[in-house]
């Protein structure tokens, strides 16, 4: 069976329509995007965000072994 001209020029028109919406919807997806992608930065920054002694202080050795002088 071959597509008729009715058929093709449905498919065009389908076509046609798909993209206005996709050209609609594409400005607000975005942006919608862009604030998760934000919303991300801003939770990594928060866990990075760690005070230096905290972490110098986790990381020194402890001299005693656990031992009491």
């Amino acid at each position: 069976m071959s597509p008729t001209l009715l058929e093709g020029a449905v498919m065009i028109i389908l076509i046609i329509v798909a993209w206005q919406i996709g050209v609609t919807i594409a400005p607000s997806v975005m942006q919608w995007l862009r604030s998760i992608k934000q919303d991300v930065d801003q939770a990594a920054d928060q866990s990075v965000d760690v005070p230096e002694d905290r972490l110098r202080s986790y990381n020194e050795k402890e001299h005693t072994n656990g031992t009491r002088h």
